[in-house]
């Protein structure tokens, strides 16, 4: 499946489940949304004692939630999605905010005009053949120094190449080890500054993992 087919099989699938999936996010486990408030909120400091005063992207934003979090911490942010239903649901909830639709692998942003990026659980169902030209879209907006926070459902049994397939409820989806992850960000500029793992939040769930990188213009992009 190329790039295109997989943007417009992930379109269609949250476009049909988009109101039952804004339902589920907003009566999430407590616990899980405060760690991962946390790791969120590190990222905006991080992006605060950069002192630009550029917009924070939410790629992948789904119905909005965290772009609102970012907002309502003082960082500019706005939030991009595959989806028209999910943007729609976010402009219901913050007409106030700039949502578009949009897909990661092409963003709307100047080379390196963006002090951070949010991805969210957005990367789960890239499939890992494409990553590299979504880090690399990543590598490309941000600024030096910049920063960028990558929420993923993880696994401790990867595959060889550091992952495995994942039956998401929503749209075919993959599990990644945060070791492997580290190691493709590395390849495209991006040096590890933290990570969290969080456990399962229910039996049969997978765990969640954070990890929080800085994009360092010395180093090599991958080719």
């Amino acid at each position: 499946m190329n790039a295109r087919e997989v943007l417009e099989r992930t379109r269609r699938d949250y476009d049909n489940v988009a109101e039952l999936y804004d339902d589920m996010v907003r009566r999430s486990d407590e616990v899980t949304d405060i760690l991962s408030a946390a790791m969120i909120n590190t990222f905006a400091g991080i992006v605060r004692s950069g002192g630009s005063d550029g917009a924070v992207i939410d790629a992948g934003c789904g119905p909005g939630q965290w772009t609102d979090h970012l907002d309502r911490n003082g960082i500019r942010t706005y939030g991009i999605d595959l989806s028209p239903a999910m943007i729609a649901i976010a402009r219901r909830y913050r007409p106030d905010l700039r949502f578009e639709v949009g897909s990661i692998l092409q963003l709307e942003a100047p080379d390196e005009s963006v002090p951070g990026i949010l991805a969210h659980f957005s990367l789960i169902h890239t499939p890992p053949e494409i990553l590299s030209e979504v880090l690399a879209e990543f590598a490309r907006v941000i600024t030096p120094g910049g920063c960028l926070l990558i929420g993923v459902q993880i696994t401790d049994t990867p595959g060889a190449e550091g992952w495995i397939p994942y039956d998401h409820k929503a749209s075919p989806a993959f599990l990644w080890s945060l070791d492997a992850l580290t190691a493709r960000l590395r390849g495209h500029g991006f040096t590890e500054l933290a990570r969290m793992r969080i456990a399962a939040p229910a039996p049969g769930k997978p765990p969640a993992g954070y990890l929080l990188a800085r994009h360092d213009d010395n180093l090599p992009e991958a080719t």
